[in-house]
């Protein structure tokens, strides 16, 4: 049983460190477990046949073994030295592959269309299908250099700056190994992961230079920044012989080697007419949906970064391989990237009284940006206060380049830059050993390690400096070789048309309406009230003819001529008597 938790302490990282040597403990408990085995058969046999009494040497010793034996499953415990070796000789899991295979998905859904339709929706219309050509061509390039080159220069052993040429265009890789990293799934897998980031890197760059480089330089400007700057950037922060890495500095999905690496790039150039020229997005709409695809992209960003592993309290758990011993941070990751970007909106809300959609947006991705380098070594609360900080510090950055005149396009310095910076600050504050594991010593200021607050400045600082400086050399040889900017005409006039030849189709206009019928004139007297008027004159004339009537029987008649003449006068009277409502009455005058 000794043996047993020896064997499960080498297979967690802290027991021996040679695989020849863990293979032979192994094959030695293996054999051990077949003694057992044999010697519990006989023992059975023994007992079938007549009670046992120790009369013997060797029945003696059968009995010392039962004895030793006794309560325990040795069936169970064949079974588990059984699963050891195929772990051992066999390492690969297909619960892990498919999961990785599920967050390069995902991570690649965050580029195109994720980032391209989140750039897109934010720049002008005549600049759109230039800005979207920019991450899809980047997609293509820095593949092929991946397969080429790049792999094997970060995620190879070499010296403390650089991977060896070992992957040069993937040769030695096989299917049946892992890598160091990553040594339950296949090697060529954990490349296509790895590809994921090597892309989106230089594609965030294109936010700080939208509407105003070249096409073609901007192609070989992102190739040589790749070789130059990113690949030695995350072999000295991720791989086992990075002097990053072996400092101990935490970054673990990039907030280092992805945001501070790409945010201080693309602050190396400016645009024109900035300040003087209508630069608003054209549709905020797209931004939004990309922002959306960006978030879902980052559960595979932030859960799978270094997070595939041997688990030997699961079948397929999900560890760090940046550390065996840490406990399976998926949960936390996954959690702390739900969290933390639902702060920093409200932040930018807060501070811009607009409460505009762009700000929420733009909030979102500060807090995802700033839970990256974190994600696997912080719990909750420590999640909390990285939202809480990384929205005012972007918003803040984001406001400064109205005042200092320098220009960021689409505020991709303005939120990868200090938003990374945030995050590794607070990893150097906020890390713990309740998710990197007891006894790990990685755990930040505010759990007793003041020292990893320095350690991450130390490596925020050689990201920033070995980005900025790299960049600065690459855009002035390019410009001096080639020219990297286009005309100041062309770039008002839009780099669709400059660059690609094409247009944004505009949308085809509305149909004229038909014109409105003519409205029926309204009477100046309502139509009830008309028909109620008519019909009180139509009773007074009524009335009026049957009183005349009757006047003009006694005019006619022979009685009392006195009577006759009075009535006759009257009847003048009221024949020409003026009417209440203004006119009047006009009856039939009794002709002579």
């Amino acid at each position: 049983m000794m043996c047993m938790f020896m064997v499960v302490g080498v297979l967690s990282g802290q027991g021996g460190s040679d695989s020849e040597d863990l293979k032979r403990v192994v094959d030695n408990q293996a054999n051990v477990i077949k003694s057992l085995e044999t010697r519990l058969s006989q023992l059975e046999k023994k007992k079938s046949l007549s009670p046992r009494q120790a009369t013997t040497q060797f029945e003696a010793r059968l009995q010392a073994v039962e004895k030793l034996v006794d309560g325990v499953d040795v069936k169970q415990l064949s079974l588990n030295v059984s699963k050891i070796q195929t772990k051992v000789f066999n390492p690969l899991d297909t619960g892990d592959s498919a999961w990785v295979l599920t967050a390069s998905a995902l991570v690649l859904m965050m580029t195109i269309p994720g980032l391209a339709l989140f750039y897109g929706g934010m720049v002008r219309v005549n600049n759109v299908l230039s800005t979207v050509m920019q991450s899809f061509s980047i997609v293509c390039l820095i593949t092929v250099l991946w397969m080429c080159v790049g792999y094997s220069l970060a995620f190879t052993e070499g010296s403390p700056l650089y991977g060896g040429h070992s992957r040069f265009w993937l040769l030695g890789m096989t299917y049946d190994k892992g890598h160091v990293l990553a040594p339950t799934i296949p090697e060529p897998l954990f490349m296509v992961y790895e590809l994921m980031f090597a892309i989106i890197t230089p594609a965030l760059i294109c936010g700080a230079f939208a509407d105003r480089m070249r096409f073609s330089p901007m192609l070989l400007f992102m190739a040589l920044w790749h070789v130059v700057v990113y690949c030695p950037i995350a072999h000295s922060h991720w791989m086992v012989d990075g002097f990053l890495k072996d400092r101990g500095i935490l970054d673990f999905a990039g907030g280092n080697v992805v945001h501070v690496a790409a945010g201080c790039s693309g602050l190396m150039a400016s645009r024109t007419g900035y300040g003087k020229e209508n630069f608003s997005p054209h549709n905020i709409l797209v931004s939004v949906l990309g922002a959306s695809l960006l978030w879902v992209g980052w559960f595979g960003f932030n859960a799978d970064s270094h997070g595939y592993g041997y688990n030997p309290d699961s079948d397929g758990g999900l560890r760090s391989l940046l550390d065996e011993y840490r406990v399976d941070h998926a949960q936390t990751s996954k959690l702390s990237s739900s969290l933390v970007p639902a702060l920093p909106p409200c932040s930018f809300s807060c501070s811009n009284p607009a409460r505009s959609v762009l700000g929420i947006i733009s909030g979102a991705v500060a807090g995802l940006v700033a839970i990256t380098p974190g994600a696997g070594y912080v719990d909750c609360t420590g999640a909390f206060f990285f939202g809480l900080l990384s929205g005012p510090v972007c918003y803040f950055v984001c406001q400064l380049k109205h005042r200092l005149g320098y220009d960021d396009a689409l505020d991709a310095f303005g939120i990868h830059g200090p938003g990374g910076v945030v995050g590794g600050i607070m990893t150097g504050l906020f890390a713990t050993e309740e998710i990197t594991g007891k006894g790990s010593g990685q755990k930040g200021a505010f759990y007793g390690n003041p020292k990893q607050l320095y350690l991450q400045l130390y490596g925020i600082l050689f990201a920033i400096g070995w980005s900025c400086i790299g960049s600065l050399v690459l855009l002035k040889f390019i410009d001096a070789v080639w020219g990297l900017r286009v005309a100041v005409e062309e770039e008002l006039i839009g780099l669709d048309i400059v660059c690609h030849g094409e247009v944004t189709p505009a949308p085809a206009p509305a149909p004229a309406p038909a014109p409105a019928p003519s409205p029926a004139p309204v009477p100046l007297i309502p139509t009830c009230l008309s028909q109620y008027l008519h019909g009180e004159r139509m009773l007074e004339r009524e009335s009026l003819d049957v009183q005349r009537s009757h006047e003009a029987r006694l005019l006619f008649t022979d009685d009392a001529p006195e009577q006759q003449q009075a009535l006759s006068d009257m009847y003048e009277a009221h024949a020409h008597a003026a009417n209440p409502r203004g006119h009047e009455r006009h009856g039939i005058v009794r002709g002579e």
